[in-house]
């Protein structure tokens, strides 16, 4: 459950989720004309490499509860911000920060572990998906079901993505878990155009006095 005491965990979760911001899914119309759900998904993942620095804020909707954040992200670095958590990843070492504990963790990912956290990762992973569809957008919108295969290991079963027409970006993201839960993500404006400091992806422990540092690395 997402509750506003939102922890690493859960923010590794939604940066997870927050993956599907940074991908420009295209139209059904002109640009995707004779093209099959397979062809949209490989070009999102081409897309990708066109975004080298994302400003993302977002909402997130789970079980009534809401939180908002914001995702900023340089080729493989990201910087995840939300109202109890932070997480920073450099390309190499990751932090991940809890305010209600005081405490910073941190950790090397390896390769199935950014999997989980790292958008080119999820990106990546999730144009081997076993069954891409195309589904009937509301209007103004165009909707891709994404089925990850079970050799994955993803924490949803299915994510549904409404894109803008004219922009071609997404709006709203809906994820259903195992258990039925579902989780839905409202994106506000996406800025690809600001380039972010290398000092942006790194944890300084200095704008953090009295945090513990847990090195599990």
């Amino acid at each position: 459950m997402i509750r506003h005491t939102t922890s690493p965990k859960t923010a590794s979760l939604l940066l997870a989720l927050m993956a599907f911001l940074i991908v420009p899914v295209l139209s059904h119309g002109a640009a995707t004309k004779g093209l099959t759900a397979r062809q949209i998904l490989d070009r999102t993942a081409t897309e990708l490499g066109k975004s080298r620095n994302i400003t993302a804020p977002f909402t997130l909707t789970s079980e009534g509860q809401t939180v908002a954040g914001t995702l900023k992200m340089s080729g493989d670095k990201f910087f995840l911000s939300l109202p109890k958590a932070k997480i920073w990843y450099d390309g190499r070492t990751q932090w991940s920060l809890d305010t209600s504990t005081k405490e910073v963790n941190i950790s090397e990912p390896m390769p199935d572990e950014l999997a989980q956290v790292n958008p080119m990762v999820i990106i990546s992973a999730l144009n081997k998906v076993s069954s891409p569809q195309l589904l009937k957008g509301n209007t103004g919108t165009y909707s891709l079901r994404l089925i990850p295969g079970a050799s994955q290991h993803m924490a949803f079963s299915n994510a549904v993505i409404d894109v803008n027409q004219t922009t071609f970006l997404p709006t709203r993201i809906i994820l259903t878990f195992g258990a039925g839960q579902t989780v839905t993500l409202k994106i506000g404006s996406i800025d690809r155009t600001t380039n972010h400091a290398a000092s942006m992806f790194v944890f300084n422990k200095a704008d953090y006095p009295g945090y513990a540092l847990i090195d599990l690395r």
